[in-house]
């Protein structure tokens, strides 16, 4: 009998093609525009990212297949992916819901369950036009049928995976339990066959009812239980059900399959059957009645055969013939009719225990979105006193004679910034070497989008924002007094702009105030290399931009360098040795996680190792033969705590500082 597990089908010629959405913060890097999907002509076009749902959120997982390939995998009962969707079919545990997506007619049928866990290789030659080379799908599992239903149409299950949906014909197959829930709830019973030619009264079977429920805890279930009160003899009639080989086809396109030992029914099968049942039992009553009537009218050699047995008189034969008939036919129609009860009121019960089950699911569905509401208010709450608590903290540190010299040996300076739910006036020291985050004194306001420079042992920030309004102050930051200081302030009020400073001078470099961009350049980044300025990428008020410009003092005038391969803006820069590294940034449509390397003698730009995490917003500075990339805003708008670290020996790699937190639009200087 052949089974469906889901099945995500690409055979050979696989290409791949754009699209993107965003994947785990932490752990995963986002692909990308050419690596996003793979296409391939018999299967479609399949994500590569995943949700990367933990084993114990996960709940589902659609697979998919076309009219031309669907056969090969219902006789092989398997389903395979390409290897690097692995990382979540591995978590596909026997008994798990399943489903299976058609894309020549964009239908969802179901539903099925996983007779095996996710494994590599379970049979290495499938799909591979007849087992000439290695399959390219060796993330495999192997099914069975849970309950035969009716495919769903995609008008139907969109809404109810919404939150899967990257592209308007595309999206992702790992489903929550509360999705797999939804998608259950969409599928109706397959029509059961009528079968009242097959049966023969001498046979004998057990109707198995089975029923597909989630418990509380989120965890589904199959339960199984099957009821034989005196159905020995009449449930025999559905012997033959299925056609050949197990497979009974619904709207003549989609095969359904049922193992060919253990047939599988609904409650509304079982109810239809008994009803048949009962039909078939007065058929037989009254075909037996016609039977013995015809024969009392038969001729004399046969009546003198029937004198053996039945009375002498005439007159009564007849008449008692008609009785035990009737008698019989009562009997039959009265047993009959209390094992139907006797299963509807079975069907009954379990119906109300299983509505009893969903409404206490629900209630605990509610209470715990309650709660959430209650932990999310609760979190802001103890956010909002933490940053009371270190502002209060701080305005007493200069009183307590509290100085620099409690950093920790060398350090990055994070100056203010944007933390999820407000803007910082902190200025902070953070030592990657021991995840140590001290507090310094804090800025007079808080400030983000700023840009910030050291120079002769002060530290300066200038313009940036609030949120509300665009600032032209300048503060300075003693760092021997531990104090700041208010200095002349920019001739606009501006944010989002870039700073550096150059033979003992200070350079604010393009910004703007919302209304207008000054230089064409809003989100531009800027860095000193060789004793020459560099300013890349940026906004113009129209697109991004992928060029960049050069500030040499000796000639006096700006000079325009080779374009960077993509536009970037809300990126950082960063001088490491003889190079300068672009990293980051947006371009436009999405958040960036390539980095290109400027090479001043080469007068050229080259394409460096990609960083695991695309973001714009965060923090570049170099310690100790390290680049260091601080925080961020991902695509979901989500401020990141991550500090991933460069080398040129290891690359990149996410480091495990915890201590900085969650922090966007802030500044960062090594001292």
């Amino acid at each position: 009998m052949h089974i469906i597990v889901a099945i995500l089908h690409v055979f050979h010629d696989f290409q791949k093609m754009g699209a993107g959405r965003k994947i785990e913060t932490f752990f995963t890097a986002t692909p990308s525009a050419q690596t996003q999907n793979q296409t391939n002509e018999r299967y479609g076009t399949y994500p590569v990212a995943a949700r990367n749902l933990r084993e114990d959120e996960l709940g589902g997982v659609i697979f998919g297949c076309k009219h031309n390939t669907i056969g090969e995998c219902l006789s092989k009962q398997l389903f395979g992916l390409p290897s690097s969707h692995f990382s979540y079919v591995k978590n596909v545990k026997p008994g798990m819901p399943l489903f299976l997506f058609n894309y020549s007619d964009r239908k969802m049928h179901g539903i099925y369950e996983a007779a095996s866990a996710g494994k590599l290789n379970i049979d290495q030659f499938a799909w591979s036009d007849g087992g000439r080379i290695k399959t390219q799908f060796p993330a495999q599992v192997l099914i069975s049928m849970k309950t035969a239903c009716l495919p769903v149409p995609e008008s139907q299950f969109q809404s109810v995976i919404s939150g899967n949906y990257y592209k308007p014909r595309h999206f992702f197959f790992e489903l929550d339990h509360e999705q797999t829930r939804a998608l259950i709830f969409l599928f109706k019973p397959a029509p059961v066959h009528d079968v009242s030619n097959k049966c023969h009264p001498s046979k004998s079977i057990q109707s198995p009812i089975v029923e597909a429920y989630v418990n509380p805890d989120g965890e589904y279930a199959s339960e199984s239980r099957t009821s034989t009160s005196h159905l020995d003899k009449e449930a025999s009639n559905w012997d033959d059900v299925t056609t050949k080989e197990g497979t009974e086809f619904v709207n003549n396109d989609h095969p359904h399959i049922n193992p060919p030992h253990v047939e599988q029914y609904g409650e509304v099968a079982v109810t239809q059957k008994q009803q048949d049942m009962f039909v078939l039992r007065q058929h037989e009553a009254e075909s037996s009645k016609d039977t013995v009537d015809s024969a009392s009218n038969k001729s004399m050699p046969q009546e003198a055969q029937f004198d053996a047995t039945l009375p002498t008189d005439p007159s009564n034969s007849t008449s008692v013939g008609d009785v035990c008939i009737k008698d019989l036919t009562s009997l039959g129609q009265s047993r009959g009719n209390a094992e139907l009860l006797h299963i509807v009121k079975e069907l009954s019960k379990r119906n109300q225990a299983m509505e009893k089950k969903l409404s206490e699911s629900d209630k605990e569905i509610l209470f715990l979105r309650e709660s959430m509401k209650d932990t999310g208010r609760r979190i802001q709450e103890l956010e909002y006193q933490y940053e009371k608590l270190q502002s209060n903290y701080n305005s007493l540190v200069p009183l307590l004679g509290s100085r620099h010299d409690n950093m920790e040996g060398p350090s990055i300076i994070l100056m203010g910034g944007y933390r999820g739910s407000t803007c910082l006036s902190s200025l902070d020291s953070f030592c990657p070497t021991t995840d140590r985050v001290v507090p310094l004194c804090s800025m007079s306001s808080a400030r983000a989008y700023a840009a910030a420079v050291a120079l002769k042992d002060h530290l300066y920030i200038f313009g940036g924002g609030n949120g509300s309004s665009w600032y032209h102050t300048v503060e300075c930051y003693r760092m021997g007094s531990n104090k700041w200081i208010a200095c002349p302030r920019l001739k606009h009020a501006k944010g989002s702009l870039a700073g550096t400073t150059l033979n003992d001078k200070i350079f604010a470099i393009g910004g703007g105030d919302g209304s207008a961009v000054f230089s064409e350049r809003f989100a531009a980044a800027a860095a000193v290399l060789s004793g020459t300025l560099y300013v890349t990428g940026g906004y113009d008020g129209n697109t991004y931009l992928q060029s960049a410009e050069r500030y040499d003092p000796r000639e006096g005038f700006w000079t325009l360098l080779p374009s960077m391969s993509a536009r970037r803006g809300s990126h950082s820069v960063a001088v490491m040795g003889e190079s300068l590294f672009a990293v980051g940034g947006y371009d436009g449509n999405s958040n960036i996680s390539t980095v290109e390397i400027f090479d001043p003698r080469a007068n050229s730009w080259r394409i460096g190792r990609s960083c695991s995490i695309a973001r714009g917003y965060g923090c570049a500075v170099t310690m100790d033969g390290n680049l260091y990339f601080i925080g961020g805003v991902n695509d979901a708008g989500e401020t990141l705590g991550t500090v991933e670290v460069y080398n040129e020996r290891q690359g990149w790699s996410i480091s495990g500082c915890k201590s900085v937190g969650k922090r966007a639009f802030a500044c960062a200087i090594t001292v």
